[in-house]
This record gives structure tokens, sequence and C-alpha cells, in this order.
């Protein structure tokens, strides 16, 4: 159904493409020109890196920051409570939905970020078959990590109405630790530390560091399973917080 609702709206096909154009070529920009004057990145790493983002992030994002503290402040996330089924599954269809949508969007982009790269002799993916598995294991672990966040931060609007300027606080502070701004690479060994153990980079970067196929075995298993904690945790603290939050639920709009 979202994916239906969103085609209608073809014109935002063309803004969208060149919005992940533009994205994708100032990130690599900016950070191959880092690297080639501290030497201290592969130029190569950084923009395979931006151009492998552009699909993987849109297989990740998660639309509930928005579409469910909406649904509570306008009060139509009563219609959910009644509904037979956890309103759960209506947000992780929507996000599959919106998630695919948006992926088949960004090919043209990627396939021409990925064409340029070769060219230039900057792509470093061979796209090794086992790396690709465990990159897709790292994004299904990756979104439902975000999913969970997004949905936490949500249960916020049981308490504070006035939502948006903590919204674009979340995404920022996601956008930052997830290492979309940022690559992990060029980070000093105390912030890639901290990073590592917070939940944000499951959600975009580890994929993108595993189908670079630099990381080592022991790397991966530390990934997979910090990952696969935070998923768990994230998901008791978020039955735990429902359980306490939907009491501060007023229902107001309907």
């Amino acid at each position: 159904m979202f994916f239906a609702q969103e085609f209608m709206h073809k014109e935002q096909l063309i803004v969208w493409i060149i919005a992940d154009i533009v994205k994708m070529a100032g990130l690599c920009f900016v950070w191959s020109a880092s690297a080639k004057i501290t030497g201290n990145m592969d130029q190569g790493y950084v923009i395979t890196y931006y151009v492998l983002m552009i699909l993987v992030s849109k297989l990740m994002q998660d639309i509930t920051p928005a579409n469910g503290v909406q649904q509570i402040l306008n009060g139509k996330f009563s219609n959910s409570l009644l509904k037979p089924m956890s309103y759960l599954t209506e947000y992780l269809g929507s996000n599959l939905g919106s998630n695919l949508f948006r992926l088949i969007v960004s090919v043209p982009a990627f396939v021409l970020g990925m064409y340029i790269t070769s060219r230039l002799g900057f792509w470093i993916v061979d796209f090794n078959p086992y790396l690709i598995f465990l990159g897709l294991i790292a994004v299904a672990i990756g979104f439902l990590i975000n999913f969970l966040l997004g949905n936490i931060f949500a249960l916020i609007a049981f308490y504070n109405k006035n939502m948006e300027g903590m919204r674009i606080f979340y995404n920022n502070i996601a956008a930052t630790f997830s290492g979309e701004y940022i690559p992990f690479v060029a980070l000093p060994l105390l912030a890639l530390f901290t990073v590592q153990v917070l939940p944000f980079r499951y959600t975009l970067s580890f994929p993108i560091e595993i189908l670079l196929g630099r990381m080592t075995n022991y790397d991966l298993g530390v990934g997979f399973i910090i990952g696969t904690i935070w998923l768990i945790a994230l998901y008791v603290l978020y039955l735990v917080l429902f359980k306490i939050s939907i009491k501060k639920y007023a229902a107001e709009g309907i």
C-alpha cells in the first residue's frame, strides 16, 4: 500500500535521483580530498564507501520518527491500538514499502557512481558472494535496530507534544554516529571505540564496511555480537517503555 501511494507522485522520482547524486558527489569530493591531503585514508575506500551508501542507506531507513510521532500527536494512534495485530507490524510494512521504493529510485545514482569511480580507478569492491551474504545479514540486523530506535524515540510523544526540534536532534545524532557524515576510518582511536559500542554504527556503516572487504574475522565477529546484543536489548527496552508510556496517551485530535 505504501509502495503504491509513493508511486503516485512520480515527479518526486527525478528530485530523489538528483538529490542522491548531489549528496554522493559532495561527500565523495570532501572525503577523497581529505584522504589525499592527510594521507591517512585510502581515497578508493572512502569514495566506494559513499557510493555504496546510496543503496545501503535506503535499506536501513526508518520513517517512524516522523510518521509514528505524528500518529500519536494527532490521535490516529488509537486506530492502531484497536487492530488485531500489533501496530509495529503495520509500521514495519510501511517501512519496508518505503525502503523498497526508495531503493529502486536510487539505483540510477548508484550505477552512475559505480561507473565513474570504476573508470577513475577508485572502485575497490569485487562483490564477493560471502561478503554480500554477511552484508545482507548485517542490513537486516541494522534495519531492525534502527526501527526499534525510531519506535523508542516515538514514545517521547506521549510526554512531549512539541517533537519537531527533538526529531531533528535525533536525526542529526543518528546520522553523525552511524557513519553517514564521517566514515569511521577517519575517526581517531578513542572516538572509534566509543562509536563501535553505540547502536548507530550498525544502522548504516557496519554493512558497508563488510562489503568493502577490509574487516578481519575478529572484527566481523565482534560487530555481529554487539549488533545482536543491541537488537535484543532495544526490543526489551521498547516493551518496558511502551508499557509505561501508553498510560500517558491522551488521544488528542479524535
